[in-house]
């Protein structure tokens, strides 16, 4: 009796411990370690749902908004300031002084004594004091004068002529020969234009408005072509050709 009781001790002990634990494990000897524990299963996260895309088509037109768009409101313009009286006066007084012809006196009569064949020539002076026209300069004779004196009265405005033109009886001679140096010079740059009549170097003179032409060609072309570009120059009243030789070759 005395040799059971041990034994029967020990199992009433397991019974007991085996009692006590709520899932009835047994525990090992060596009870596992936090280091040998498993790490529990990581929950995977839910799968997103793909977002849904829309159904292929041609593409809807954008909705045009039917409400009107405020217009920007832009500052009313300034109106200018008027421009002070005097000024305004002054203006219209310049546009009335534009608007009238503007004229003088002497102008005037300086384009009469031009228009005038007898005093075309002269180089005529011609001064104004309260509608009293002066003339001076020379004249070639005492008709001349008193025809310039006539032309000046006949311009109205003109209340007066005071006639200081002196006479010259050589100036008309001189303001001939005056002319005919001009036409001699421009007979002469006409020819220099021409190769063929450059290379003939004629001599030219010019008397009275009467061009004379001299020198020495082989062909009477030659001076044909020298009368026909002297005949162009403007005061010129004839071309001689009567000095100019034709020279035979060799």
């Amino acid at each position: 009796m005395m040799s059971c009781s041990p034994i029967l001790f020990r199992v009433t002990i397991v019974s007991l411990l085996l009692s006590l634990l709520p899932d009835g494990r047994v525990f090992s000897e060596q009870s596992p370690t936090p280091e040998n524990q498993p790490a529990p299963p990581k929950a995977s996260p839910e799968p997103k749902a793909p977002a849904q895309s829309a159904p292929p088509g041609k593409p809807e037109p954008p909705k045009l908004s039917t409400e009107p768009k405020p217009e920007p409101q832009s500052a009313p313009p300034a109106k200018p300031e008027p421009p002070p009286e005097r000024e305004v006066k002054g203006k219209e007084k310049e546009k009335e002084v534009l608007k009238k012809p503007l004229r003088s006196l002497i102008l005037t009569v300086k384009l009469a004594l031009l228009a005038e064949a007898r005093l075309f020539h002269y180089e005529i002076e011609v001064g104004e004091d309260d509608q009293t026209i002066t003339l001076g300069g020379r004249v070639s004779s005492e008709d001349e004068k008193t025809v310039a004196a006539e032309v000046a009265r006949s311009v109205p405005s003109v209340k007066t002529v005071v006639n200081k033109l002196e006479v010259d009886k050589g100036l008309m001679q001189a303001l001939v020969k005056k002319q005919d140096d001009i036409i001699t010079g421009l007979v002469k740059e006409r020819f220099a234009k021409s190769a063929t009549l450059k290379a003939a170097n004629f001599e030219v003179k010019t008397e009275d408005g009467v061009v004379s032409i001299s020198g020495a060609v082989r062909f009477q072309v030659i001076a044909l072509e020298a009368a026909e570009a002297a005949r162009q120059v403007p005061g010129v009243k004839a071309v001689k050709t009567d000095k100019v030789r034709l020279e035979v070759e060799g």
